[in-house]
């Protein structure tokens, strides 16, 4: 197993002193999901309260902590429980090898020296991309986990974070991983710090408000109104100039600008907005729909002259959070299942660094949502979402050889998930007139998207059976969508062209919401 060394301040956890590169705090720091544990070599600082109705007494006197809430005063050498630090993983891939190969216009040619670079800044992930922005050339890509989670799971407990007095650690944190992230583009590449000449982000309307600091209690509460939906371009210096507590940034004297793409309204961001211009959806068959799924579901439906967006709340059960035997995307975690006679079979993602003996360390979105369709091929989930007699005690057990099994409660938490995005699609059709069966296209964008299989989401009831044979994945489209604006001045004028006729539906004012809701909340039959 690898070692780490960190020497604390008392003040940040391990969690934070370790970049994030440590299985997520999927509970948002509150130590109840148990997943971020790591052993610390030699003397471990004493536990809290919270570790040890979380950890068993064994596991405290093994050294054994919860990075979100272990606060060493001094230097400690830990490892994971599981292995080696893994490197969250992140979809970087979009649609094209490179940025010229984005659907839309090609790129004009430029002559420019330097480097950019791409970032979507997301709620759990953060991914980048190193563009030359004169051929479009996709250099280096790196992904790492998003270290604002140690402060809130999801948007909406990091705005009330922020709105208790914790604005300027959550954008220190955000500022944090860019920096890390930088830092690891240079060392792949060799490049010389010097020839990065600026950033474009992409990302939720929440964290672009976090990122540069702006007020976003007006986020959370009705009528949900932000403090701006444009951003002017700020240094990357500026930025780091706040994060003032050690270490120090390696790049926080670095001067290049950073533009923060435009958003939609509070709840759709430029991630979304960007991601449609790139994979050029507004030109494709139409009607068409566009949905990232993730804790929020943003969902976008197209008819060629206007755009109705509106965002679900579909919990973190899609990233693996309140789910028993859920984990994010972690190396080595189970991606997907099957059924093999009266068996689960399953696939896990790489990991290259890993022991192919090593347990898993859970099952990520794709997995569970793979393992609940094959339950309910095999009879062992009720349309109702009731577990059938046989497993209603022992839950659903992927291998008698891991601790991996779906309860009844596990499967609550992704059938309230699916609901949402069902209801909140339905709503958007219902409001322009358009029918399931109408649809031309429907593009699952960002990394669940990405690997979902479009089986599994009609067999769930998250997809209608409509949408068969019309699925298309186009990856980190908001990676794209900022790799795309680096290279192309055009995508500014198409960003803003789909602003232009955008109307944003606020799914809890929709009175046909609720339900649709419950509507959505039966599972298909086969």
């Amino acid at each position: 197993m690898t070692a780490v060394t960190v020497s604390g301040d008392g003040m940040r956890s391990l969690f934070e002193l370790l970049g994030g590169s440590v299985p997520g705090a999927l509970c948002g720091g509150a130590g109840t999901c148990g997943k971020c544990r790591v052993r610390c070599i030699g003397s471990a600082p004493a536990a809290s309260d919270a570790e040890q109705r979380v950890l068993s007494a064994e596991e405290l006197s093994s050294g054994i902590r919860l990075a979100c809430l272990c606060f060493p005063a001094g230097p400690v050498t830990v490892q994971t429980v599981s292995g080696s630090f893994p490197e969250y993983s992140a979809v970087v891939a979009f649609s094209g090898s490179t940025a010229c190969d984005l659907p839309g216009s090609p790129c004009p040619e430029r002559q420019e020296e330097g480097y950019g670079i791409a970032v979507d800044l997301g709620t759990t992930t953060i991914a980048l991309a190193l563009i030359h922005p004169g051929t479009g050339e996709n250099a280096v890509t790196v992904s790492l986990m998003n270290s604002q989670r140690k402060l809130g799971a999801d948007v909406l407990s990091r705005i009330e974070a922020a709105c208790a007095g914790a604005a300027a650690d959550l954008q220190a944190a955000a500022i944090r991983d860019l920096d890390s992230g930088i830092d690891r583009l240079i060392r792949k590449t060799g490049i010389r710090p010097s020839s990065i000449r600026q950033m474009v982000v992409a990302a939720n309307t929440v964290m672009c408000h976090l990122l540069l600091g702006l007020p976003a209690c007006g986020l959370g509460r009705s009528p949900f109104v932000p403090h701006s939906l444009r951003f002017e371009p700020v240094s990357f210096s500026s930025l780091a100039a706040g994060v003032s507590a050690p270490p120090a940034l390696a790049h926080g004297t670095a001067r290049f600008p950073v533009t923060v793409l435009p958003c939609a309204d509070a709840f759709v961001g430029s991630d979304v907005i960007a991601g449609i211009a790139a994979c050029g959806a507004p030109e494709g068959p139409l009607p068409a729909v566009y949905i990232d799924l993730g804790t929020n579901a943003e969902i976008v439906l197209l008819d060629g002259k206007r755009v109705w967006c509106a965002s679900a709340a579909a919990g973190p059960a899609f990233e693996g959070a309140h789910v028993s035997c859920g984990c994010g995307s972690l190396p080595g975690a189970v991606s997907a299942v099957s059924l093999n006679g009266t068996r689960f079979a399953y696939e896990r993602i790489p990991d290259p660094r890993g022991n192919p003996e090593q347990a898993p360390p859970g099952i990520c979105g794709t997995g569970l949502l793979d393992f609940l369709a094959c339950a309910l091929d095999a009879g062992l989930v009720r349309p109702d979402g009731s577990l059938a007699r046989v497993c209603e005690q022992s839950g659903i057990i992927l291998d008698p050889e891991l601790p991996f099994r779906l309860t009844g409660a596990d499967v609550r938490e992704l059938q309230l998930a699916v609901a949402a995005v069902r209801a909140g699609l339905a709503v958007l059709l219902e409001k322009a007139g358009i029918t399931a069966s109408e649809v031309a296209r429907v593009y699952l964008a960002g990394g669940f998207g990405f690997y979902l299989s479009g089986r599994s989401a009609v067999r769930t009831g998250l997809l209608d059976r409509a949408f068969e044979g019309k699925i298309v994945t186009p990856g980190n489209a908001s990676l794209g969508g900022a790799v795309r604006s680096l290279c192309d001045d055009s995508l500014a004028g198409r960003i803003h062209a789909i602003l232009d006729v955008c109307e944003s539906v606020p799914l809890a004012a929709e009175s046909g919401f609720n339900r649709y809701f419950i509507d959505s909340m039966e599972f298909p039959n086969q």
